[in-house]
């Protein structure tokens, strides 16, 4: 009996022996980080995935905004044919990107398209997928301006002004030496862009309109002077007439609008921050008290610049001036606006008694 049981014990031993072996958690995570350790292929691959994590993570970063608080606005200028390496030198010397290699990485890589030319308004809370965003699609931050014909520079400055968050003074001093020619036009002009490129674009145009015309200074200088005295196309060469065969003569200009621009001028120069309607008709007490060698009933022969900025038809109408005209002196507007001329001081003295002046003087 005792041998049978010692049997039956000995072979359900054996019998466990054979048995599969379930195997537990702890075995299965013992089993892993043994064969993680002990197999470098794999170490590689799960390396490599924590790297991409970590490099994707540090992107993210470093393409968020600089700052949570908008510190102002900061214009940035695109050239035509701007280089994304060259663009990030001047959004990272403006503080606008954390990382200059990670902005390249971007517009080449995972933002690829044309950085289109134009000023950007931009700011520290600005991400740069933002950025690329408004570089790629021409997102340019601009105002629209019509500068009609006759404007003077301060005029055109204090218009500028209101479309614009630019000071007018500035404007003024960086167009000294330029009334005349800044053409009359429509203009499309990005906000913060220089004021330099702002008068250079309207003299560009100037240059652009008249380069097929025999345009003298002298005929630039009458033709601002038409520009103020007409009121229709078809009296501006005859009004150039006029003025040509006055100089001709050696006769005084005797025009309004140079005493106006004369006073406007010595308005503004007393104060820069002055507001006041420009062109006003003047009476004969400011003929008379205008000291100026704009005022042409002082001086003889023509100002010395331009009054104002013509149009093309006061200009085209002064070259080619009225010849038929030629014995024609003398003009005026009557106080219904219809133009008379004449050819004497006696004829025009009885049209102005006969018809009446638009102001009394």
């Amino acid at each position: 009996m005792k041998a049978a049981v010692k049997h039956y014990k000995e072979q359900r031993q054996v019998n466990e022996r054979n048995l599969p072996r379930i195997r537990t958690d702890s075995d299965r995570k013992k089993t892993f980080w043994q064969y993680f350790f002990t197999n470098a292929y794999y170490q590689i691959i799960v390396g490599f995935v924590l790297v991409v994590i970590i490099f994707f993570a540090w992107v993210n970063f470093q393409s968020r905004p600089v700052s949570e608080t908008n510190n102002g606005d900061i214009y940035i200028e695109i050239i035509s044919g701007m280089s994304s390496g060259k663009l990030s030198q001047v959004l990272d010397k403006n503080k606008l990107i954390r990382s200059k290699i990670v902005f390249l990485a971007k517009a080449k890589l995972f933002s690829p398209g044309v950085l289109q030319a134009g000023n950007y308004k931009l700011n520290q809370t600005m991400s740069i997928d933002d950025m690329l965003k408004k570089f790629h699609s021409g997102d340019i931050d601009a105002f629209k301006i019509t500068i009609p014909e006759g404007y003077r520079v301060l005029q055109i400055a204090k218009e500028i002004q209101q479309k614009a968050e630019i000071d007018s003074n500035l404007l003024i001093e960086s167009a000294i030496g330029t009334e005349g020619t800044l053409f009359p036009d429509t203009y499309v002009f990005a906000h913060g862009l220089p004021l330099a490129k702002i008068i250079g674009e309207m003299k560009e145009d100037f240059q652009e309109k008249t380069s097929k015309l025999d345009l003298s200074h002298e005929d630039l200088i009458i033709a601002s002077i038409v520009e103020r005295e007409a009121i229709t196309n078809e009296e501006r060469p005859k009004i150039a007439t006029v003025y040509k065969n006055r100089l001709r003569e050696n006769m005084r200009l005797e025009a309004d609008p140079t005493v106006r621009y004369a006073m406007d001028t010595q308005i503004y120069l007393k104060n820069k921050n002055v507001d006041f309607t420009f062109w006003q008709p003047v009476t004969r007490s400011d003929i008379n008290s205008t000291i100026s060698p704009f005022n042409t009933y002082k001086n003889k022969g023509l100002p010395p610049a331009p009054i104002c900025n013509p149009g093309l038809k006061s200009i085209e109408a002064t070259i080619n001036y009225d010849k038929g005209f030629s014995d024609y002196y003398y003009f005026f507007h009557d106080a219904e606006q219809k133009i008379h001329f004449e050819k004497t001081l006696s004829e025009h003295t009885k049209d102005i008694a006969e018809y009446g002046l638009p102001n009394s003087r």
